[in-house]
């Protein structure tokens, strides 16, 4: 790939000349980054970019004030962001996702790369003097910035703030050691858990209760023993359906111990260092530094929502409880063993079958993936006014598929996406949107288009694929839409660049789709038949949709709870112990002994307080829903709305502002309550 910038400007060269920068091309990181030279190449030749770019703007500094524009300054910053993202982004996926180990150690060097630059950003005071000279003489001259921008410049001058651009020479010094540590702890505990599988092995007859897909994808081996895996496909499936309990809890135990002791002394160490970060910067705890800039703004305001929403569930959960322990007594014919976490899933499924005839092990037959992703993109694309077109192109691995997204009003290319869907050692391990490409209009005209990667662990063609998992595809896409569909001036607010707790919202909106009879419909046939779902199993599936609910809900607050717990606490305390704690206040399930979650845990890095978020962001999804179901889910009208009011917005303008305005009113946390009622 050629060079995407001219040589740098030194501190010598004259502003004038300076301020030109660097001469900004659109990118195509897939082609370029998918070995090692290639991926090094893309990280530090755009990296180089941005600091060229940076250079541009501090060459301003001493300028008269007046002769600053936004496009030496602002601007200037947000094309370094885009340069910054350039650098990084494909790395970031290829470093969970690559199947060689050398491209992935490679990719991954990239991150400690890029936040070194970041953090070298937010304390450079030649910058910061001339971006803060730039915001005062809008200022004082009443303002003459769009909503867009105007937002840029009070979110930039902040970082600056939450970034130590105050703090003393040798605190600026302790914060780039901090940033430095915490970004490679956070790499290790990632790379740890997609490098870890454990294994049970256990006797044919242990897979009784199991779908008959599975068992013939497991036979013995040699000493007749059948080996299962902590991967997805291997360990969902078991804890929900396998009539050995006992064999269950001992997968459970291997899939939460992911990641092994090294993990959680990892963690340590982390919430170690972030204290001290928070500490550095003036803030309390690191909660109270990593909320600030949400839409919860307060630790205080998180505790108090997770309050309610435990409150609403409380009486389900005593209901549902009381019934999981009445069958698990019939299943273990016993009364004195205690259930364990897995046991949830197979309780839940047994209990849907009794009380409303559910089998989710038949309903399973009616999905296909490559059949639920022509569905997924025939549904959007009337929905959106979107064509889709698989192309013939290289990506990070064979099973990879490659689609342009376009326009069908205007027949002009939308972006790109990679759909990596199922699993293989060394993979990423959950179900994820990562980002390969931000877009923005160059200076020159130019427009960089957006590209997204699904990276999941789905079923393989041809094999059943269960309800649930078609609804977490539902949720990633809601993802792809949201960067795909962004229509942003500047690339700091594109896509899914929004606040921590709201990004989730139009993902978890989404997964009503999969809910919905004339959705199925469009793609849900019986893999041997090619029925449509039956009425009598259709409608046991939605009967049965809210059961177990309230105990999947207490779980998702226990997480955000476990999250919180961590994050608030003074360092130096045991995370099992905390752990166990957490677990027995706000969980029903019986914390299983020798167990430590904590290091499988991957939201802890990503997500650090803020995983109460996804209950935060389905409260405002539920909210949103209300227009959608009743102007019709398929109804382009008001997927049009959405679209221009929400989606293409990105994190440009206030997150409450735009519900208010696709709802007509203020956000209201009514229908999710009113759902969890069962309303």
């Amino acid at each position: 790939m050629p060079p995407v910038a001219t040589a740098a400007p030194s501190a010598s060269v004259a502003p004038e000349a300076a301020a030109k920068g660097p001469v900004l091309k659109a990118q195509d990181p897939v082609k370029q980054g998918m070995s090692v030279a290639g991926v090094t190449a893309l990280c530090e030749d755009n990296l180089e970019v941005a600091r060229q770019l940076l250079a541009t703007i501090r060459a301003r500094k001493g300028a008269a004030t007046e002769s600053l524009t936004w496009e030496d300054t602002f601007g200037r910053l947000d094309e370094a962001v885009l340069s910054i993202n350039n650098a990084s982004e494909f790395p970031y996926l290829i470093g969970v996702a690559h199947p060689e180990e050398a491209v992935r150690t490679a990719a991954r060097a990239c991150e400690t790369k890029t936040d070194k630059l970041v953090t070298g950003i937010y304390l450079d005071a030649e910058l910061a003097e001339v971006l803060r000279a730039f915001a005062e003489r809008v200022k004082a001259s009443g303002g003459e910035l769009s909503p867009e921008r105007q937002r840029f410049v009070e979110h930039t001058l902040r970082d600056f703030r939450r970034n130590g651009i105050d703090l003393s020479p040798e605190q600026q010094a302790r914060l780039r050691q901090l940033n430095e540590e915490i970004t490679q702890i956070g790499q290790r505990f990632i790379a740890e858990i997609s490098s870890s599988k454990g294994t049970i092995r256990v006797r044919p007859a242990q897979l009784a209760g199991l779908p008959d897909a599975y068992v013939k994808a497991h036979p013995p081996g040699e000493d007749g023993m059948v080996e299962i895996t902590t991967d997805y496909p291997d360990y969902y499936p078991f804890v929900q359906y396998a009539l050995d309990r006992d064999a269950a809890k001992e997968l459970y135990r291997h899939f939460v111990n992911r990641g092994g002791t090294v993990n959680v002394d990892r963690l340590d160490r982390l919430l170690t260092l972030r204290a001290e970060k928070a500490s550095l910067l003036g803030y309390p705890t690191w909660a109270h530094y990593a909320i600030e800039p949400r839409m919860a703004k307060t630790p205080e305001e998180v505790d108090a929502f997770l309050d309610r929403v435990g409150a609403i569930i409380k009486p389900a959960v005593n209901e549902e409880l009381a019934l999981f322990k009445e069958e698990f007594a019939r299943v273990t014919k016993s009364r004195t063993k205690k259930m364990a976490p897995s046991d949830r899933y197979f309780l839940t499924e047994r209990l849907k079958d009794k009380r409303y005839a559910f089998d989710s092990k038949e309903l399973a037959n009616y999905f296909e993936i490559e059949a639920v992703t022509r569905g997924l993109f025939a549904i959007t694309a009337k929905m959106y006014g979107l064509e889709y077109r698989q192309v013939n192109e290289e990506a990070w691995h064979p099973d990879v598929k490659v689609i342009e997204l376009w326009s069908s009003d205007t027949h002009e290319p939308i972006g790109k996406f990679f759909l990596d869907l199922h699993s293989r050692d060394n993979k990423y391990k959950h179900a994820a949107m990562f980002t390969v490409r931000t877009p923005r209009t160059l200076p020159s005209g130019e427009r960089q288009g957006p590209m997204a990667a699904l990276v999941c662990n789905f079923p393989r063609p041809g094999e059943p694929m269960p309800h649930d998992q078609v609804v977490t595809y539902f949720h990633e896409f809601g993802h792809v839409l949201h960067h795909l569909l962004t229509e942003t001036e500047l690339a700091s607010f594109a896509g899914t660049n929004t606040s921590r707790d709201f990004v989730e919202t139009p993902s978890q909106m989404f997964e009503e789709w999969a809910w919905s009879r004339p959705v199925l419909d469009l793609f849900a046939s019986h893999a041997e038949t090619k029925a449509k779902i039956p009425d009598e199993l259709f409608q046991a599936l939605t009967n049965s949709r809210r059961f177990g609910m309230a105990l999947a809900t207490e779980r998702q607050l226990f997480l955000a709870r476990l999250d919180f717990a961590y994050h608030s606490r003074k360092p130096g305390f045991d995370t099992t112990e905390v752990l166990e704690e957490i677990h027995g206040k706000h969980f029903s399930f019986p914390y299983v002994p020798k167990t430590h979650f904590q290091s499988s845990f991957g939201h802890l890095i990503g997500y650090d307080a803020g995983y109460y978020g996804y209950q935060w962001a389905l409260a405002l999804a539920y909210d949103v829903l209300g227009r959608f179901k009743k102007e019709g889910l398929l109804n382009p009208s008001v997927a049009k709305s959405w679209r221009t009011t929400v989606l293409s917005k990105g994190g440009s303008l206030d997150e409450r502002g735009l519900i208010e305005k696709f709802l007509g009113r203020p956000p209201s946390e009514a229908a999710y309550g009113d759902f969890l009622r069962g309303g």
